[in-house]
């Protein structure tokens, strides 16, 4: 349940009382156990089976406060602090690079122009916040597993980024229209100076159309490689353009689709490679992806069933990189949630991936499977 707080105060250096303002106190938690299996295909790197407890498989765990004021006129100041944290060991999320509010610090003014927001913002390519246009075209939602996710065919960075300015047009006729731009997309890594060439930036641009049933989404962005990288083989940009969308029928049947094509753009193989990361690793001598050219394609389904939603999903990507590296990717996954209330929802997912990698000098097929189980709960 949300809890409006007429009068807040957070310790630990942040004390403060919001007497007039509407704020929410809210979050989620996710925590569930996974199996994971991978086979590396390489020769003297070993194949492992995990069995763990796991934090945020289906969703991150996060807690956050939002509220804002109206102006008058139509107009309304808002904003958003969201942390994430490891619902399996109490600690802050990792993955925020020691960020506080890492998931989302953000500050909105709208009215009938739109929405202008500024601060660490999702970007419209993820499922995140309230622009993350991705959620059309996400079956599972299990970006967080190891051997499956919509992501493991994108080359997307299904992120946020630090120093950014966002607008969302108002809605005419079912489509929305959207703009993005960071000055410096990761502060906590990047050495280089905000709003300069020395730094990475970023930009998007995306539309939206909803009619009934159907909902269509359209991102293009570019990310803007800064001078402070070392190396003598990195673009000056890469850039992603994603088409997709779902259908959903009377009968509670969905249909989610979408093709990208993507050019120069950075993939990380320890965040992104999954279960097929060591034998990724060990074949291209510990080069990874580097920065890719290529396309991908996703479909899956929604379907209700004992109360509950199966969500199938297959994806592949054909791509390669300035090392003359090519590699191909195949994911497959099934999952089923079953809400027990408004809030509170269990939920299991399996998935397999398989990925050939074929360098100047050598090829592996790096293969895994994944299946989590676990419980949701809003708050």
């Amino acid at each position: 349940m949300k809890k409006t707080l007429v009068a807040l105060c957070v310790a630990a250096g942040m004390v403060g009382t919001a007497s007039a303002a509407d704020v929410q106190l809210y979050g989620l938690i996710n925590t569930g156990l996974g199996y994971v299996h991978t086979h590396s295909d390489v020769a003297g790197v070993a194949n492992t089976d995990t069995l763990s407890m796991d934090n945020g498989q289906e969703f991150g765990s996060r807690w956050g406060l939002r509220g804002g004021e109206n102006l008058g006129n139509g107009y309304k100041v808002s904003f958003v602090l969201e942390s994430g944290f490891e619902s399996d060991t109490g600690l802050s999320d990792t993955k925020q690079n020691g960020r506080l509010f890492g998931r989302e610090a953000s500050i909105s003014v709208s009215g009938g122009f739109g929405t202008l927001s500024f601060g660490r913002l999702p970007i419209f390519g993820s499922v995140l916040g309230a622009n993350g246009l991705f959620r059309a075209i996400d079956p599972l939602f299990a970006n967080y597993t190891s051997a499956f996710g919509s992501g493991a065919a994108t080359a997307s960075m299904w992120t946020r980024t630090d120093n950014s300015i966002s607008y969302r047009t108002p809605t005419y006729a079912g489509l929305t229209g959207y703009a993005m731009y960071s000055f410096k997309m990761n502060t906590a890594t990047d050495t280089g100076t905000e709003g300069k060439s020395s730094s990475d930036r970023y930009a998007s641009l995306a539309a939206r159309y909803q009619n009934g049933g159907l909902e269509g989404i359209l991102v293009a962005d570019t990310t803007m490689y800064g001078s402070y990288r070392t190396g003598t083989d990195i673009p000056d940009q890469g850039y992603t353009v994603t088409l997709g969308g779902n259908y959903g029928f009377n009968n509670g049947f969905k249909i989610i689709a979408f093709g990208q094509h993507f050019h120069d753009q950075e993939l990380t193989a320890r965040a992104r490679a999954g279960v097929g990361y060591a034998g990724l690793n060990a074949i291209t001598g510990g080069k990874g992806y580097g920065y890719v050219d290529g396309w991908g394609i996703g479909v899956g389904a929604h379907y209700p069933v004992l109360g509950g939603t199966v969500k199938v999903a297959v994806n592949y990507r054909d791509m390669d990189n300035q090392n003359n590296t090519d590699f191909n990717r195949w994911t497959a996954a099934v999952g089923y949630d079953y809400p027990l209330s408004k809030r509170t929802s269990l939920y299991a997912m399996a998935g397999y991936s398989s990925e050939k990698v074929k360098t100047p000098t050598g090829s592996a097929t790096p293969t895994g499977c994944e299946l989590d189980m676990g419980i949701l709960h809003r708050f």
